[in-house]
């Protein structure tokens, strides 16, 4: 009988540290205002492939990819509501952009994303000038040049950036890594080195008032990123994908040489959510739970730097 009843008494401390435990991990919650600079309006068809690589950093996302259009962008916004992200900068295929921006206005703020395979853009960024006039783009990019055969200092779309330097938009730039096996699974001319930071030293020099963003943080070149924006104020940086895709001692070496090099001021946060939602929650984490980081650094990189960019009031 005795026994029976240090049994009982047992389960019921057990079952009550697990609701405690359930519970306390329920209502963890972000208090920081969220904008979110990396958000792709994605055609899950497009990551197919690279969504089965199982190896490595990848196994992360294995086979767990949303695969439904719809569910991707209900699932998208449930994930934003989670975290306390109001907004997000919206990038991929221009016509879905537009669409979620239709569905979610207060939600998504547009990005255009320019046809590389055209010869002559000039005529192209007149049309994108007068789109901005109208209110449809508020940025452009990501640039995702690597996957072309592209450097990220090819002239080819310089024509983009002289009206992004007059409109005062910002320009956000794909740098460093790629998922698994890029030339496989994704694109057969991306090389890493096309989207070395360095190179965007041409862009700023020939564009000196331009907004330009590094993002992914340049890894596997977070020095040459760190030292763009140690050297020009004009250029940012944005933590998205490997704030989750990587270890966080990899992320938080980063990110904290950063915040000493040259402050918390043009780093801003980003998720990268692509066709995996559920991670916008990892990618938020990763600034909330960083604990050299101040509460300013913190809502500066979580909010304040992006709506100064971005101009929202």
């Amino acid at each position: 009988m005795k026994s029976t009843l240090l049994v009982a008494v047992f389960l019921i401390l057990t079952a009550s540290t697990s609701v405690g435990q359930t519970k306390n991990k329920r209502i963890e919650r972000n208090n920081f205002k969220v904008i979110d600079v990396h958000m792709h309006a994605s055609t899950p068809e497009f990551f197919k492939k690279a969504a089965l690589a199982n190896f490595g950093a990848h196994r992360k996302t294995a086979n767990r990819m949303v695969t439904d259009p719809s569910i991707l962008l209900k699932q998208t916004i449930e994930y934003m509501n989670k975290n306390n992200v109001q907004l997000g900068l919206l990038s991929g295929n221009n016509d879905l952009v537009q669409s979620w921006v239709t569905a979610h206005p207060n939600r998504f703020i547009p990005s255009f994303s320019p046809d590389t395979s055209i010869k002559d853009h000039r005529t192209a960024a007149i049309q994108f000038a007068r789109e901005i006039e109208q209110g449809k783009w508020r940025a452009m990019g990501e640039l995702g040049l690597a996957y072309d055969g592209l450097a990220l200092n090819d002239p080819a779309l310089f024509p983009y950036y002289e009206v992004c330097e007059r409109k005062g938009i910002p320009v956000f730039f794909h740098t460093g890594l790629d998922g698994p096996e890029p030339q496989q699974l994704v694109s057969p001319k991306f090389k890493i080195e096309l989207g070395d930071p360095l190179l965007l030293q041409d862009v700023v020099i020939r564009f000196p008032k331009l907004k330009v963003v590094i993002m992914h943080m340049g890894w596997p070149y977070p020095d040459h990123a760190i030292y763009m924006l140690y050297a020009y104020p004009n250029v940012y940086l944005d933590t998205a994908v490997v704030n989750w895709i990587l270890g966080p001692s990899v992320f938080n070496r980063m990110l904290k040489e950063a915040v000493e090099t040259v402050g918390s001021d043009r780093i801003l946060f980003g998720s990268d959510q692509m066709v995996w939602p559920q991670m916008i929650t990892p990618a938020v984490q990763a600034i909330t739970r960083a604990d050299y980081l101040t509460a300013g650094d913190k809502r500066r990189i979580l909010w304040e730097n992006a709506a100064s960019l971005l101009k929202v009031p």
